[in-house]
């Protein structure tokens, strides 16, 4: 099958690193790591396990941190995670094969396949304590090299995990009970936003709105524009701010329920100026130019993950209000302070989990699925590109380079089999 395939060869990638400021091409190019080539498909690990023929692979922004050498050398990912690998966990596919103990009436369906390989995948029994709860994306064995049933090597989900694929292939494994049949009404272009609007969404639900009236979103990217999109999908009333870089992210903002969107200058100073007039808060400022804002949102969501963007979030937020970070950066150098100074609640939201929503419980991929049946926004305007996997190059420029090519989500597109 074809596949995008991705290693680390030290001098190879310190070699990229080296070259990028002077040759924008070398992320792209074979020294880091990422190749177009024939691959093998990977065995069933055991008779519960399926194979899936990818229809779109999305490309996620923890993907691109990856290719673009974004994470610090010393990640406390790298525990999680096996090389070589296959990238992609975003997808929208059919079930192609099915082991012996998989119902043969899963061939054939078209499924968002929820990637996290958390015990129930691995076959590691009894389940951690968050699995055993319904939280699966915070399972305390991605790290579990061979245990279960499974035997899987480390690895939190599908396309970082050498074992099972991802869905910058033709082909992919799933465990049966990562699949989740797409309803009928849902096309592919809605169905591959599955899994970033879950993202978006497990963090709205983590989030206590009770006594919220103005919330942040700090990012419009994919994420932050999923939780606006989220955010009034579940009903709430309250003001939403939205920082936004580019004007398309701003005019989808507009679309999906958020109230202002703005875009703050570069100027530090003049930031802080324009959230404290948001919120009727007041700047303080310390020496050295460091500032804070006495006052703040109830609530914000921080989604690009950077240093700067952390700490803004942290000092914009109200006293004992909340900041559910979402980015996938890692902050070094975050001034604290404000947590224990002005008692916040710092939730992290990771990936997806058993949700509990008005009274039930749900799996995170089937409420995004009854929320778009619902919702009376087209979702498939995040879908703003798609390549077929030999274009990978461009596919990979158009994300890198988000305001020029206007890009919000884009994946790879394969042609069923001749």
């Amino acid at each position: 099958m074809k596949a995008l395939f991705y290693d680390i060869h030290p001098a190879g990638w310190a070699g990229a690193y080296l070259l990028k400021r002077f040759w924008k091409g070398a992320l792209l190019s074979r020294l880091n790591g990422l190749v177009l080539r024939e691959v093998p498909l990977p065995e069933l690990p055991t008779d519960e396990w399926v194979i899936c023929r990818t229809l779109l692979g999305g490309i996620c922004g923890s993907d691109l941190a990856i290719i673009a050498q974004r994470q610090p050398v010393n990640s406390i990912l790298q525990c999680y995670t096996t090389l070589p690998m296959i990238p992609g966990h975003e997808n929208v596919a059919v079930v192609e094969k099915v082991g012996s103990a998989v119902d043969s009436r899963w061939i054939g369906k078209r499924v968002c396949v929820e990637p996290t390989l958390c015990c129930k995948v691995r076959g590691i029994y009894p389940p951690c304590k968050p699995c055993s709860q319904g939280n699966f994306g915070a399972c305390e064995n991605f790290s579990a090299d061979g245990k279960g049933t499974s035997r899987l090597p480390p690895g939190t989900s599908l396309g970082y995990c050498g074992a099972v694929g991802g869905s910058w292939a033709e082909y992919f494994l799933a465990h049966v009970s990562q699949l989740v049949e797409v309803p009928e009404n849902l096309t592919d272009t809605q169905a591959i936003l599955t899994d970033p609007l879950a993202c978006s969404l497990h963090a709205v639900l983590r989030a206590d709105l009770t006594d919220a009236n103005h919330v942040l979103v700090y990012g419009a990217g994919i994420l932050g524009l999923g939780v606006v999109w989220a955010l009034r999908q579940i009903g709430f009333d309250g003001k939403i701010d939205i920082i936004a870089r580019y004007p398309h992210q701003g005019q989808i903002a507009k679309e999906f329920g958020a109230d202002d969107i703005l875009y703050p200058p570069a100027d530090k100073h003049e930031r802080f100026k324009i959230i404290a007039k948001k919120t009727d808060a007041t700047v303080k400022q310390a020496r050295f130019g460091n500032l804070m804002l006495s006052g703040g949102y109830d609530v914000v969501f921080e989604c690009v993950g950077a240093e700067e963007t952390i700490e803004e979030a942290l000092k914009w937020t109200a006293a004992r209000g909340q900041v559910i970070l979402i980015g996938t950066g890692h902050g070094r150098g975050t001034d604290m302070t404000p947590i224990w100074f002005r008692e916040l609640t710092v939730i992290g939201a990771y990936g997806r989990s058993i949700e509990r929503y008005q009274g039930r419980e749900i799996q995170t991929y089937q409420l995004v699925h009854e929320l778009m049946l619902q919702s009376t926004c087209d979702v498939s305007i995040l879908l703003t590109g798609t390549f077929p996997l030999h274009e990978y190059k461009l596919a990979l420029k158009a994300v890198l380079n988000k305001g020029k090519n206007k890009s919000i989500k884009v994946a790879f597109k394969f042609e069923p089999p001749t």
